[in-house]
């Protein structure tokens, strides 16, 4: 019986090594997908607190208006509570680099994805 967990355990984190390696988005439908995947695996391996990325997903959807702003001048209160919750070691630099992001987070037809989804999709492409 323990050689059959054993088994679908193996089986399990190869596949598992296979779904989350990086894809690359062609167009906006691709990026959505591309970052809906990568936050859940960021999530499922532990790359965030759990309780942090789940407040990060909520705070990133409830001040969607204010980060968008933010984003665009390359700073701010919100984005900055944003990189805390994900974990950036320098809420400046984060500010920079979402401003220089700026189209890709914010396309032109609203990705279904989160943007906390979106963020840690194109870091790691």
């Amino acid at each position: 019986m323990i050689r059959i967990r054993y088994s679908a355990i193996a089986a399990m984190a190869t596949l598992g090594g296979f779904v989350a390696a990086p894809a690359m988005a062609y167009n906006s439908h691709d990026f959505t997908t591309t970052a809906s995947t990568a936050g859940t695996t960021a999530y499922i391996v532990g790359k965030h607190n759990d309780d942090d990325f789940a407040a990060a997903h909520k705070f990133a959807h409830s001040q969607r208006v204010a980060l968008r702003r933010e984003a665009a001048s390359g700073g701010g209160e919100n984005l900055n509570a944003l990189a805390d919750l994900l974990g950036a070691t320098d809420n400046q630099a984060f500010g920079h680099w979402m401003q220089r992001h700026y189209g890709a987070l914010y396309p032109a037809h609203p990705a279904q994805a989160n943007l906390v989804d979106r963020i840690v999709a194109l870091q790691r492409s």
